[in-house]
């Protein structure tokens, strides 16, 4: 089973294995900001509730002008953005009713909120492109706009306000003693709606620290990582170089190894490629009218300093040493004068130590070029692949996360997560500590996967093609279980606040997929949530996931306490949910470990051996089994004799 647990172990390795730009090499990353201030406890959170009602500010025409200034500052940039676009993005502006939305922030005065109404409504449509950053910038601020414009002397506001605050008093009680999915929306939507009507901004701080911690932790052991960088040296190594005005020609061979060496660091990852090798040479040199016979002995050492931040990838100069040793094995000259050679011979002795302080510089020189060269390639590829494939596509759908932090002790690369949106909240408890041993560890938390999918998924149409081309993006192929038995079409609309939901709990895990309308081929079918529930097994093998019961598929109504019977839509639809989801949810997921792409095979086959769920928290640990070789020939027939 490749499960989608198990791909985070090929995401964390991604990350570590790609970069961001050539724009950031020799370039030091910059501290992590930190916040100022007295945090209130979290016990002091619901008094300071009550001391927000008292604080109550009326909005004004102050408030309503930085917002705008915002709004101004998304549609400028849109603005830029659409014009790169040409007739594209004249379509874009016809659709946005761009005219109409610009005359109503060059108008004075008071803005016409019926005409911003019907502009913030094809902002929150279900066309295509709208989840890109640019948009989503002025949909942002257009809802705060109006809803600041609505608030300004509205009588009702504080009354409003108060009651919103006693009811976060008591919710924050409850999710302090039991975390749950619920409560943390309401709480975060809560602190949201304080932020908007610029209400209550030390308890929307404090919320924030209590609430908001990393909800994705990693690490890869520097063995595993060693495993897929490192490497054997053997190659042939011809000579060609100028000592002394004495040209020198040759033939060698190098061997050596390249091997990775983690450096403690707090603010960044830092990982030292080290090379060391030797070179032997068969030389021949020639100066003037003699002819020299040498053999050389080349012992070199390099070294690369590479380090990660949320960048990407960055480097320093190689650096390097190497010492030459040079035995002198004969000597001729043109005439074969034996005055000659002795001539020669001393010379060379003479110069022997100058030659080899200069053929230890021409060999340093050389490594150096080439350490460079390679890893510049290397950071070329890396540096495009991950901006191609992972930052840009999520800073332009604004699902990059909000704090990316890599770190290195001497044996171990961490990286650490904050995935949350405006409205959302992470983390609450600590993480389960990884296994010791672990070659990879990943600890996840259910805020993370549920806050990617609102923020991603909320409201959108997911067609089955759309669906398959994300598995195999994620999993480079379509397992055959996910494969359609029929070539119908079908299609599902995400509710538009949880449309995909996890809970980590008690040795198991609960997935939920909410859809408030099905499309089956041209015809729409109601809503439907679908929900699977599995306990965690250990087994001789490694571990399991046995699915707790058949899959509860049922009208949002039942969830809500109203369920009363299925109608014949219904019906239909969930019997095809059933077939297609069933092939997803299988009775049992059983995890058989993963071997690794490329030079990673070499770390063995990776097997879990740790899968815990426990107070929100998803913890996964591998340890890699190096697999054993089939004996060669000679040796099964020496054990025959």
């Amino acid at each position: 089973m490749r499960s989608t647990v198990e791909c985070l172990l090929w995401i964390v390795l991604a990350v570590v294995t790609t970069a961001a730009s050539e724009a950031y090499v020799h370039a030091e990353p910059l501290a992590t900001d930190t916040t100022a201030g007295e945090i209130p406890a979290l016990a002091e959170l619901p008094a300071l509730c009550q001391a927000a009602k008292e604080g109550f500010r009326p909005l004004t025409a102050a408030d309503l002008a930085d917002v705008k200034k915002d709004l101004v500052e998304a549609v400028t940039q849109l603005d830029r953005r659409l014009d790169k676009a040409g007739k594209n993005g004249e379509a874009w502006r016809k659709y946005l009713h761009w005219d109409r939305m610009q005359d109503q922030l060059r108008a004075r005065g008071e803005p016409d909120l019926d005409v911003l109404d019907e502009v913030y409504k094809k902002y929150t449509s279900d066309h295509d492109g709208l989840e890109l950053v640019w948009f989503l910038d002025v949909r942002r601020g257009l809802q705060r706009y109006r809803n600041t414009a609505r608030k300004i002397d509205d009588p009702k506001l504080q009354a409003a306000c108060d009651q919103l605050l006693d009811q976060l008093a008591e919710r924050l009680q409850a999710y302090a003693a039991e975390p749950a999915e619920e409560g943390a929306i309401w709480i975060g939507r809560a602190a949201g709606l304080l932020e908007d009507v610029r209400q209550a901004p030390e308890l929307i701080a404090a919320i924030r620290h209590h609430f908001v911690h990393p909800n994705l932790m990693a690490q890869i052991s520097e063995r595993l990582i060693s495993t897929g960088i490192g490497m054997s040296v053997d190659e042939p190594t011809p000579v060609r170089d100028v000592i002394l005005k004495t040209k020198v020609y040759g033939k060698g061979r190098t061997t050596g190894t390249l091997s990775v060496e983690l450096a403690e660091h707090t603010q960044f990852a830092v990982i030292d490629t080290v090379m060391r090798a030797t070179t032997e040479t068969e030389n021949v040199g020639y100066r003037g009218p003699a002819t020299i016979f040498t053999e050389g002995t080349t012992r070199m050492a390099a070294r690369k300093r590479l380090w990660i931040t949320d960048k990407g990838l960055s480097s320093y100069p190689a650096v390097s040493n190497a010492v030459t040793n040079t035995r002198f094995t004969g000597v001729r000259t043109k005439r074969d004068s034996k005055l000659m050679e002795k001539i020669v011979w001393k010379k060379a002795y003479q110069q022997k130590a100058e030659a080899e302080r200069v053929a230890s510089l021409h060999a340093r020189q050389r490594l150096n070029g080439r350490v460079n060269e390679e890893a510049a390639e290397m950071l070329g590829i890396a540096n495009k692949t991950f901006v191609e494939k992972f930052r840009r596509p999520l800073i332009e759908r604004k699902l990059f996360p909000a704090r990316l932090e890599f770190s290195t002790t001497d044996d171990t690369l961490r990286v650490l997560v904050l995935q949350a949106g405006a409205g959302q909240l992470a983390a609450f408890k600590s993480p389960p500590e990884p296994a010791q041993e672990a070659d990879a560890a990943v600890q996840v938390h259910q805020s993370m996967i549920n806050n990617i999918a609102a923020s991603a998924l909320a409201g959108v149409t997911l067609t089955d093609e759309d669906f398959q081309e994300a598995v195999i993006s994620l999993l480079g192929e379509l397992p055959e279980r996910l494969q359609a038995e029929d070539q119908e079409a079908w299609a599902i609309t995400f509710d538009s606040l949880r449309p995909i939901s996890v809970k980590f709990a008690d040795d198991g895990f609960e997935v939920t997929i909410r859809g408030r309308k099905f499309y089956k081929s041209e015809e729409s079918y109601p809503g439907m949530d679908v929900t699977a529930a599995y306990k965690i097994e250990k087994t001789d093998a490694g571990y399991k996931a046995v699915r707790d019961g058949e899959l509860k598929i049922f009208p949002p109504r039942f969830a809500a306490g109203k369920g009363t019977g299925l109608s014949a839509r219904e019906v239909v639809i969930r019997q095809l949910l059933e077939r297609r989801f069933s092939r997803i949810f299988r009775e049992e997921l059983v995890g058989e470990g993963l071997t690794l792409p490329g030079k990673w095979a070499k770390a063995g086959k990776m097997m879990p051996i740790q899968l815990q769920c426990k107070d929100g928290w998803l913890a996964v640990a591998w340890r890699g089994v190096p697999q054993e070789k089939d004996p060669e020939p000679e040796d099964v027939a020496a054990t025959d004799r």
